[in-house]
């Protein structure tokens, strides 16, 4: 596999995969957690906020540029709310029916497992929110639902953010509700710039000379943000500066579109 690290042990080629009565035995319940985790991350909101609180992780000696977030659901209590009102309730049930599927694909992993979990409760969920209490909270080891949209949300990173980072949003995003936005610790952030949009919903920018097929608008834009940053590190890796302080010194713009 083209980037992989090469294994110094590799695997013989006439060895038979088999069970072995003096073998350690397997934590299952681990296995299962980590499923019940994949499952949750792979097609819902934490991912991207994810990011956003790893960003402010990133030190001098990291190789991060910098890092764009689009559509982020900030804070994910704020999200949980609006996601039962109105029109988005549509949405819910969608994505829920959605996670549902998945789930139930992976079924069998889950028949004996112990503990808080309720996979019922998860197999048949009628809102995000059943399903990450029936299973995802659990997977990660937390309490409750709300324990776990507050630990997971990235709108506490933002003051912390020490890279340049580019979040662009939509104010009529039914999955990432525009007042969840952290304005102030972005603008108060010189390595932030927040580009809010009246419309696109959640990630449906289709304007552009292209609309409504082609590239959404935002692709060229993030795109030079990103080519923006790599030239910066190019052209000031001879006079060994770095690129936090370089942006740190600039600052970069608040965009109200």
């Amino acid at each position: 596999m083209l980037g992989s690290n090469q294994a110094h042990t590799l695997m013989d080629s006439i060895v038979k995969l088999g069970i072995k009565d003096d073998s350690a035995p397997v934590d299952k319940g681990q296995y299962q957690r980590i499923v019940g985790r994949l499952i949750s991350l792979s097609h819902t909101k934490p991912d991207i906020g994810f990011l956003v609180s790893m960003v402010r992780q990133e030190s001098r000696s990291r190789p991060l540029s910098g890092a764009v977030s689009l559509c982020n659901p900030f804070n994910l209590v704020i999200a949980d709310e609006d996601f039962h009102k109105g029109f988005n309730i549509v949405y819910d049930k969608a994505l829920a029916n959605s996670l549902c599927k998945i789930f139930k694909k992976h079924a069998l992993l889950f028949e004996d497992i112990g503990g808080e979990f309720d996979i019922p409760m998860a197999a048949n969920a009628k809102s995000v929110r059943e399903f990450d209490e029936g299973l995802t909270r659990v997977s990660f080891g937390f309490k409750s639902v709300d324990d776990y949209y507050s630990n997971s949300s990235s709108s506490d990173s933002i003051k912390n953010v020490s890279i340049p980072l580019l979040c662009i949003q939509a104010a009529n995003d039914p999955i990432a509700p525009s007042r969840g936005i952290p304005r102030e610790d972005i603008k108060e952030n010189p390595n932030c710039l927040l580009i809010v949009t009246p419309k696109g919903g959640h990630l449906g920018w289709v304007a552009g000379g292209e609309a409504p097929l082609g590239a959404p608008w935002t692709d060229p834009m993030v795109m030079d943000f990103l080519e923006h940053l790599e030239q910066a590190r190019s052209s000031i890796v001879a006079s060994n500066t770095n690129l936090v302080d370089l942006h740190a010194e600039h600052g970069l713009q608040h965009l109200n579109v």
